[in-house]
């Protein structure tokens, strides 16, 4: 009970929050008597050195920033293809040096944003294979989904891409509910068939083709540099969604689109319901109430509670962002 009441006052003690730490003694034995009997989910296991499984015809393209600490996992994963790149924007920490020890191919280019540097592995990479696999360096190849990759292309899969998930791994878990597992992005494509844009902190896909769904993930270290360095990196995302939301702000969410939105494919509700939100009140407490209560973030224990603080944190910089923002354009 303590543990629940500071991270709801960190959030500010909203009363959708409040409703929960105010059930019946009863309700909260029965919470506690469910997740002691769940099994907390386990991840697939990484793929580690010597490699003995299907090598899919396709590169894999790894972008960089000082992650030394990463990239010998990183690359011991990909040791099923046989071309191999780390496009790397400005490290200091002898990422590149490490990255050819092992036998990557390093490139330079300054990061303008997720899209953009995307685009230019594309456009200047000498890229063997038609097929991509873009990789962040603290992400893992699991044998599954490389076996499901091979499987793709030698069905002559005539789709642009696919929506591959992530498994997310904190305080050595995998938070599987609160999390908000399967979330996907776009990561395995053909490099002729698809580009991507920036949007927010991130990217999304542009093509004319179609996109299909691979349903084995890849593992995902968010925390392998430590909480003071993913604070550091989404206060710079938070900027970013900050300005999004602003111009967001600006043009009125006809109902219309909006229930296409919500009427559509997963990933099309799923912006949808991410423009409705950023209209919303006390977002910070929505996002941790929804991680943990909705989602089940609760039942992956500790982490699950501590991820939910940290989203509810995210969230509060980007609200200040915004009011900042917009407060701004209106002096101006």
């Amino acid at each position: 009970g303590g543990c629940i009441r500071q991270l709801v006052g960190l959030v500010g003690g909203h009363k959708v929050c409040q409703a929960y730490i105010a059930l019946p003694g009863t309700a909260l034995e029965t919470i506690k008597s469910f997740h002691a009997t769940q099994t907390m989910p386990s991840p697939l296991p990484e793929l580690r050195g010597a490699y003995q499984g299907p090598r899919p015809s396709a590169s894999v393209v790894i972008l960089t920033l000082n992650e030394r600490p990463n990239i010998d996992a990183c690359l011991a994963s990909c040791t099923w293809s046989d071309d191999v790149h780390v496009l790397d924007s400005g490290s200091t920490d002898g990422t590149c040096q490490r990255a050819q020890e092992l036998g990557a191919k390093v490139w330079h280019n300054p990061f303008a944003g997720f899209g953009a540097q995307r685009n230019w592995a594309i456009d200047n990479i000498p890229l063997k294979h038609d097929w991509v696999f873009h990789l962040d360096a603290d992400e893992r190849f699991t044998m599954p989904l490389v076996q499901e990759m091979d499987q793709a292309i030698r069905a002559a899969t005539p789709h642009s891409g696919f929506y591959v998930p992530n498994q997310m791994i904190l305080l050595g878990q995998w938070i599987k509910r609160s999390s908000g597992y399967p979330a996907y992005q776009v990561r395995f494509f053909h490099k002729g068939r698809l580009r991507f844009t920036d949007s927010g902190h991130g990217q999304r896909e542009a093509t004319t083709g179609t996109l299909d769904k691979l349903t084995t993930p890849y593992v995902h270290h968010n925390f392998s540099k430590g909480l003071a360095e993913w604070l550091e990196r989404h206060n710079r995302y938070s900027t970013k969604e900050a300005q999004q939301i602003i111009e967001e702000l600006s043009q009125p969410l006809g109902l219309g689109t909006m229930l296409r939105g919500l009427l559509g494919g997963g990933m099309q509700r799923r912006r949808t319901l991410k423009r409705l939100f950023a209209r919303m009140p006390m977002r910070s407490t929505i996002r941790f109430c929804f991680a943990l209560i909705v989602q089940g973030g609760i039942l992956d224990g500790r982490a699950g509670l501590a991820y939910a603080r940290l989203l509810a944190i995210y969230e509060q910089m980007i609200a200040v962002k915004v009011r900042e923002g917009r407060q701004g354009r209106r002096s101006d």
